[in-house]
């Protein structure tokens, strides 16, 4: 009988044991190594956008260095990888722990190439952090190598930020590397030919990265490159706007990713189809102005947690000889985004949060990992790319749109109708659609489980993110769901 009895207590105790050791597990791998916690001393750098006042260009270098102690923080030994906190994507883990180190580099990059002087500790760690990246993602022999691609690979997008990071220090860090680590450096972007992909804006990141490796004086697919761009060209419906793919897709990509990259295109080949791109971004600019506040903005679509990306357009607006959008605008547009989600906890910890103000599974894409959200710096590298002598910098800010006036604008071809009420609300009122959509809560276990799996079980919410009749800046599709 007594055998009997320690029978029955093991038969209890060992599945706990197992539960809680895995739950154990599951904990510390969404939150991250307990060694490696991001310095709290860091919140210095967040609090002059608490303040309600405009940030100088210095605040936004603070801004460099909170984002590259992240990094540091969470970078694993070989440097190409990090392994930031959060709910995983349904890519491979490598896939998450490359955009780590690959959505970070290009700030890294482009602060030092303008500002690397104000800071020379800074300066040295940015590029020790740049160098060991790349050397040991590229390279197929270390322990942080990135891969081989495949069909569709996350790698693919990944390769567009490295290549934009080696691109912006040609002159100096890449010069400086050995002409064997070179030689990996292309071989490894260079995988990104011949690979199907999905047929919307990922035909640029292919275009771009061939487009860099040839002016780095490596024989790239040219070829391929202008039959991916002119893919992507019949995505364009006018007015600065493109379908996001085939048919009538339009969301804040056009934003973040499209104008973005092609900038990009045009600043490394500026005759590969300058007029183009430069008449299509100053267009697009000039009516997003208006889709943007100082509370927020009309949130819908996919890859919401990118939100602070959001004034990259009018940024880069100010790289053309002649703007539509005034510096002073596109400065407070930056200026307010940023002050808005850091008020609203869409900073926290060396990273963005999963959601729109904080995390919020439910509006998390299943495409994107713990460091998904860093292409919301993509504003930030568009600042920074200007010289500090620009405009932008220089002249003082200007109110947006919403905050002159009341307005009613049409933005064809999307058949959007933007009202703007003085001096913060801003609503998208589509032609037809859902009056309400709610939104579908995360199923708790899954998403708990997802930390130890490839997967990501949680809600696509689609009709919540496109089908509304009306979007609202005031009152967002999915709240405003803050850190508890």
């Amino acid at each position: 009988m007594k055998h009997s009895n320690n029978t029955r207590v093991l038969v209890v105790l060992v599945p706990l044991i197992c539960i809680v050791g895995i739950c154990t597990y599951t904990y510390r791998r969404g939150q991250g190594d307990a060694s490696h916690r991001f310095p709290i001393s860091d919140d210095r750098f967040l609090k002059p956008f608490l303040r309600g006042q405009p940030a100088t260009r210095e605040e936004f270098d603070g801004l460099v260095a909170y984002f590259q102690d992240g990094l540091l923080t969470y970078k694993e030994s070989e440097g190409s990888l990090a392994l930031y906190p959060g709910l995983p994507s349904n890519h491979p883990r490598i896939a998450d722990r490359m955009e780590g180190f690959s959505r970070v580099a290009p700030l890294l990059a482009v602060w030092l190439r303008n500002d690397g002087s104000r800071n020379i500790q800074q300066a040295h760690q940015a590029r020790q952090l740049l160098v060991e990246g790349i050397v040991h993602g590229t390279d197929p022999t270390s322990a942080g190598y990135w891969g081989q691609f495949k069909t569709g690979d996350q790698r693919i997008v990944e390769a567009s930020d490295v290549a934009l990071s080696v691109w912006l220090l040609r002159d100096s860090l890449w010069r400086e590397l050995s002409h064997h680590v070179q030689d990996n450096v292309a071989q490894w972007l260079l995988q990104v030919n011949d690979k199907p992909i999905p047929d919307n804006n990922w035909h640029l990141f292919v275009t771009y990265v061939n487009l860099v490796v040839h002016s780095l004086g490596y024989k790239a697919d040219i070829e391929g490159a202008q039959e991916h761009y002119a893919r992507f060209r019949q995505f364009y419906r006018g007015n600065g706007w493109f379908s996001d793919g085939p048919g009538m897709r339009f969301d804040y990509y056009n934003s973040w990713a499209i104008h973005y990259q092609l900038f990009w295109i045009d600043q490394v080949q500026p005759e590969f189809d300058h007029s183009f791109i430069t008449t299509a971004l100053d267009e697009f600019a000039s009516q997003f102005q208006y889709l943007l506040g100082p509370d927020g903005f009309p949130i819908m679509g996919r890859s919401i947690c990118y939100r602070m990306a959001i004034s990259s357009p009018l940024i880069l607006d100010q790289a053309l000889q002649r703007p539509s959008v005034p510096p002073g605008v596109a400065r407070r547009a930056l200026d307010v985004t940023w002050q808005y989600f850091i008020r609203n906890g869409g900073v926290s910890g060396g990273n963005m949060t999963q959601g729109y103000c904080g995390a919020d599974a439910r509006v998390l894409d299943s495409y994107s990992g713990p460091a998904s959200c860093l292409w919301g710096l993509r504003s930030l590298i568009s600042a920074l790319y200007l010289t500090p002598s620009a405009p932008f910098w220089t002249e003082p800010e200007q109110p947006l749109p919403v905050e002159r006036s009341n307005y009613v604008i049409q933005l064809p071809p999307t058949g959007w109708t933007v009202r703007g009420i003085k001096p913060s609300l801003i609503v998208i009122e589509r032609p037809s659609g859902l009056r309400v959509g709610p939104l579908k809560a995360e199923n708790s276990l899954l998403v708990y489980f997802d930390r130890l799996t490839t997967g990501a079980h949680r809600p696509a919410n689609e009709d919540a993110k496109y089908d509304l009749r009306e979007y609202r800046s005031d009152t967002p599709f999915c709240d405003c769901v803050r850190p508890r």
